[in-house]
């Protein structure tokens, strides 16, 4: 890196004088020498005239910031896999395969995004390029890295816009591109990925990126929740502390809920009516109970993804949304409480979702399961983790891979 520094004639002066001794020095047998007195450099003569003089400095390396995981974090699954033990094994036995599958693979992507010209695209793009990351993080082997690289930059150089006649490109990028960006981390410093190709994906991210996921997150929904998952990695990416204190006030306000409005509060879907949309007090969520024979897989979904924001702000030194609790007197923690018996019952077909008209739901298994047990390690929650595992890629940001992530860490005495 070269930085310009103005000097006038007078420190250029002293500078002479250190490369005649630094010279003088480096002179074969100079050490040896007898001492001797060094000529001076003539007066230079006074001038108010400066010059810009580039001094080399040698920077740091980037290493990731850990969006998501740090790279030595991926070792214990990774020791698991090596000695045959669960569920590191079958996690990366899965993911090996994955990766290599995508070796394969041609990167794509749109130049205009639409839903239903770029949604494939972008879906590929973005577990590819998270996947390959974390294989080269797991082997050391640079043609993943190399590979990865490619599935994100071939984004960066062919976007030109997304399409603003429908919002469901808000959606779209939401749930799909927080991996690419938790990809691009991982693969801070390593072959194929450069300055160049950060700074690149970054520009992409704040001139499109970022709209979608602020439009996302003016819902009071799964969309809101998927949108601050992408504000916030962007802001964490980015270096933008506005941006991610403003994500916060939102995530919050999507857990909390509103007062209600006129006569809203009849509409809500809740056991409890004195506030509309958020987290009832039982712990389930008002606008994913509105699915019918789906709310269990919308509510853990909804769920995940705000846990992942917690996991995010917590690798930022804030692990405070943990323990956050609504005005209505919970948290995180109450909702996944609330899910684990209600997922074992649909697994065996018993009706006790208080949601649905015949209170039968169907069967879903989201993988932010992995983060709640590695953060609260309760027993209810192993039951429903074994139903699943290994969790593999999600398209909703919840996060893919998860058993390989999480699934051997113990994150609160991380």
């Amino acid at each position: 890196m070269l930085h310009s520094c103005l000097f006038s004639y007078r420190c250029a002066r002293i500078l002479n004088a250190l490369t005649l001794v630094t010279f003088t020095m480096l002179l074969p047998g100079a050490m040896f020498a007898h001492p001797q007195t060094l000529p001076v450099p003539a007066r230079l003569e006074q001038s108010a005239e400066q010059f810009s003089l580039f001094v080399p400095i040698a920077s740091r390396p980037r290493t990731p910031l850990g969006i998501i995981v740090q790279p030595a974090e991926l070792q214990p699954a990774r020791a698991q896999y090596e000695q045959r033990i669960e569920p590191g094994r079958s996690a990366l036995k899965s993911l090996f395969t994955n990766a290599n599958e995508a070796l394969a693979t041609t990167p794509c992507a749109v130049a205009a995004y639409t839903t239903s010209t770029g949604y494939d695209c972008l879906n590929q793009s973005s577990e590819d390029a998270y996947l390959l990351a974390l294989a080269y993080r797991l082997t050391g082997n640079p043609t993943y890295s190399q590979k990865g690289a490619e599935f994100i930059r071939v984004w960066s150089r062919t976007l030109t816009g997304i399409s603003a006649a429908e919002d469901q490109p808000n959606l779209d990028w939401s749930r799909l591109v927080p991996a690419m960006i938790w990809g691009a981390d991982l693969l801070t410093g390593a072959p194929g990925w450069g300055e160049d190709d950060r700074l690149a994906l970054i520009a992409m991210l704040r001139t499109h990126a970022l709209p979608q996921a602020k439009a996302a997150a003016t819902r009071k929904n799964n969309w809101a929740d998927a949108g601050n998952v992408l504000w916030l990695s962007i802001a964490v990416y980015a270096n933008l502390p506005a941006e991610r204190a403003a994500v916060v006030r939102s995530w919050k306000l999507k857990l909390d809920g509103e007062h209600p409005i006129g006569n809203a509060a009849t509409q809500d879907a809740c056991a409890d009516t004195d506030w509309v949309y958020g987290m009832c007090r039982d712990g389930s969520l008002t606008e994913e109970n509105r699915r019918g024979l789906d709310g269990l897989s919308y509510n853990q979904g909804a769920l995940s993804m705000k846990t992942v924001f917690a996991e995010i702000m917590r690798r930022q030194g804030d692990g405070s949304l943990y323990s956050y609790t609504t005005p209505r007197g919970v948290g995180l923690k109450n909702g996944w409480d609330f899910l684990a018996p209600k997922t074992i019952d649909a697994f065996a077909k018993q009706c006790t979702w208080p949601y649905s008209t015949n209170h039968c739901v169907n069967t879903a298994n989201r993988s932010g399961w992995e983060i709640a047990y590695a953060y609260w390690h309760a027993p209810a929650y192993l039951p429903v983790l074994a139903e699943h595992r290994p969790y593999g890629w999600s398209n909703w940001a919840d996060p893919g891979y998860s058993t390989a992530v999480f699934g051997s860490l113990n994150l609160l005495g991380s």
